[in-house]
């Protein structure tokens, strides 16, 4: 009970009450709009060179709030890292060229043979594609060809190609397991990267089989473009058969000449602009010596990449650790640079049609 003045009689208890509030409500409010106006201070000095904090206006009773948009802030921002593109690897190259090595003499039919084609299979596998593999007859058992592709910008298709066969004197490694290792590294680096024009990645099956007729060599790619659909052939671009370019001094591009030389002109003139001493040799072989045989009657721009003067050439020292790390280079990197250069300017000068757009 609060006893008033000295005029002796008792206020009312509820009013004493009332006026102890008021007086603490105001105490409180002044102390309130005090601590917000006051300039607020940090524990610490802000480091030089630290960017400002975000200053955010002070609301004052009846006064509008600030939209987001008035609230000034400061976002450290970074430049996002530019994308190297993948370079050819000659060391994971090389390492698949081993392991199609250590399968042994892949003979056409064989198990052998077989275990190649389960091996790029797997790879390309697993470097994201889907995977197709045609079985074939050949006298003794059968062989495959595996394939992968990738879209471009461009719908019309290169064809990058190797030979998973050897002959039966050697463990293959420069014919042809090296040519089906470069083949396996261009997918790798297209599997992160858009090509121009889009990419068929073929491994043949029995292109070495020859049981002494003409007719039973390059088994594999003869059947794969007899398969081929019209529409599929005029979607073809053109095809590089990369077999034996892993030894030997000089690099050429081989055609039979029935076919267009265009494939062959391009890559001569990639070749002279990456700086690499490449030249043409006629295919003397009267039904050809590679896969490219069966697309340049075909009519398809064809080309046949190589250096023939490995003296283990179809014999049993013919290994991975024979070849020469710089002839593979420069096979590897010659093909990817022309993959990468494949225009709509390039693609109208090899298959002599008009420019198209990626959309046609």
């Amino acid at each position: 009970m609060i006893l008033g003045g000295g005029t002796g009689r008792r206020r009312p208890a509820g009013r004493g009450r009332d006026a102890l509030c008021a007086a603490l409500v105001l105490c409180a409010t002044l102390l309130l709009l005090a601590a917000c106006t006051a300039p607020r201070q940090t524990g610490s000095a802000r480091p030089s060179g630290a960017p400002p904090t975000a200053v955010v206006p002070t609301v004052t009773p009846g006064s509008v709030p600030p939209t987001a948009a008035s609230v000034p802030t400061t976002v450290a921002t970074s430049a996002p890292a530019p994308t190297v593109p993948l370079a050819f690897s000659v060391d994971r190259t090389l390492a698949d060229t081993l392991a199609l090595e250590r399968f042994g003499r892949r003979v056409a039919g064989t198990a052998e043979e077989k275990a190649g084609a389960d091996y790029v299979a797997r790879r390309l596998r697993a470097m994201g594609y889907a995977v197709t593999i045609e079985k074939f007859a050949v006298p003794g058992g059968i062989s495959r060809n595996v394939t992968a592709r990738k879209r471009g910008d461009d719908r019309r298709v290169l064809v990058l190609s190797g030979h998973i066969d050897s002959k039966p004197t050697t463990p293959g490694a420069n014919d042809n397991a090296l040519g089906c290792a470069i083949v396996l590294d261009m997918a790798r680096i297209f599997a992160k990267e858009t090509p121009p024009a889009s990419l068929e990645f073929t491994l043949f099956g029995a292109e070495e089989y020859n049981d002494g007729a003409h007719k039973d060599h390059h088994r594999g790619s003869r059947y794969h473009v007899a398969h081929m659909s019209k529409a599929q052939r005029g979607r073809t671009i053109g095809m590089i058969s990369l077999d034996v370019v892993g030894y030997g001094a000089a690099l050429h591009t081989r055609t039979m000449r029935i076919g267009p030389m265009t494939m062959s002109d391009y890559i001569l003139r990639r070749a002279k602009k990456l700086g690499f001493r490449v030249t043409y040799s006629k295919d003397p072989g009267p039904t050809g010596w590679s896969d490219h045989e069966a697309y340049e009657k075909a009519g398809i721009p064809a080309v046949w990449l190589e250096r023939l003067q490995d003296p283990q050439y179809h014999k049993p020292g013919d290994t991975t650790a024979h070849l020469q790390r710089s002839a593979v280079r420069i096979a590897g990197r010659l093909v990817l640079d022309a993959v990468r250069s494949m225009n709509a300017v390039e693609v109208a000068r090899i298959t002599g049609h008009k420019v198209v757009s990626s959309g046609e």
